[in-house]
């Protein structure tokens, strides 16, 4: 997971299981990063995080998922900013050893992840 800022920097990652809801990783993601909006897929539509993200004052952006009986609107010409976090990912996997997740272990690879975000961030 990652978070980039308005111009599609990095300012946080965090490396989970495969098999963990991203939307339980989010919380301690967005602990002390001072933010307003919150942009994100579908993935991240839960009414708990809503209710979460509200009572710090952000704003989620998240488009509902196809089951949700009552989809709740939001704001679509907002969303279009979410291909900076994919922009961001299509640069990482640039990096041969973050794309095929060469380094086995968590440390390893958030060490690789690191390394590969400097360098896109100084070109």
């Amino acid at each position: 997971m990652a978070l980039v800022d308005h111009d599609g920097r990095p300012v946080r990652f965090s490396v989970a299981p495969g098999n963990a809801a991203e939307v339980r990783e989010l919380e301690p993601l967005l602990d002390g990063v001072p933010t307003t909006e919150l942009v994100a897929d579908k993935a991240y539509d839960s009414d708990a995080l809503r209710h979460a993200l509200e009572a710090q004052g952000i704003t989620p952006t998240i488009p509902y998922r196809r089951t949700r009986l009552f989809p709740r609107p939001f704001d679509g010409e907002s969303y279009r900013r979410r291909h900076l976090v994919e922009n961001y990912f299509a640069d990482l996997k640039q990096f041969r050893g973050v794309a095929t997740r060469y380094c086995k272990l968590a440390r390893t690879f958030a060490s690789m992840v690191t390394l590969a975000a400097w360098f896109i961030a100084t070109r």
